[in-house]
Order: structure tokens, then sequence, then C-alpha cells
């Protein structure tokens, strides 16, 4: 039988570990990291926010153990829309503009081998 508190402790474990790991990324690529795990309030979390060529990057970290889901399937519609009004917010707090763009980075496998995908612009606001 599975201990789901042990299970839910390790995969968040996991999960920071693989933060650390995009961020890691990000810096090794010439990202500059402004931010990471900015807060609006506790529904709304942008894993990491990256600067790099003048343009802000929203990056949400997905952590993979094995490749069950596409990473840009992973992030659905209801944390896009977080990551969305995240930005928004982000954005309007600076003081004048940036182009930006909405990136997922996936990290599968463990700490100690582990494969990245970057997705850069892997999917934009919605037209209003």
């Amino acid at each position: 039988m599975i201990d789901k508190k042990k299970q839910g402790a390790a995969n968040r474990e996991w999960g920071m570990q693989a933060e650390q790991i995009a961020a890691d990324y990000l810096l090794a690529h010439g990202y500059i990291i402004r931010e990471r795990n900015w807060r609006v309030s506790n529904k709304i979390e942008i894993d990491i926010i990256a600067e790099k060529d003048g343009s802000i990057v929203f990056v949400e970290v997905k952590a993979r153990k094995g490749e069950f889901e596409a990473a840009d399937e992973a992030v659905d519609t209801p944390k896009r829309n977080k990551m969305i009004k995240g930005g928004d917010i982000y954005m309007r707090s600076l003081p004048h503009l940036f182009p930006y763009r909405l990136d997922i980075i996936a990290v599968t496998g463990t700490p100690d081998s582990h494969e990245i995908k970057h997705l850069p612009d892997a999917f934009l606001p919605p037209l209003k």
C-alpha cells in the first residue's frame, strides 16, 4: 500500500528540485532570474520570472518522473489563466513596458538523471 503523505512530500521535493534545475538551465542560457515562486495571493504563483534580451519570461515548471503527459498538456486552462493574470499584474508593476512571453519547462526523470524540455512561447493569452 502506498503512503499518500510520503508520496505527496516526495512529489513536492522533486518539484522544488525541478524548479532549481530549471532556474540553473535558464541562467546557463543567458537569462536573468528576476523572481522565484512569485505570488499574487494564495491562488496565483508563477514559478520563475526571468528576463532575456529585454523580454520578461514567465515560466511554469513541470516535474515529471516519466513521460506520462506532455508538458504543454500538463499546464491546463485554469493554470494558464492564473499565469496570464499573474503576469498581467506583474507587468503592470513595472516602470515601463516590456515584451513578454509564457514558457513551460518540463524536467523529466530524477534529480540525478533528468531531461529538460523548454517550450518558449508555449501559449498565448487570449485576445479580448
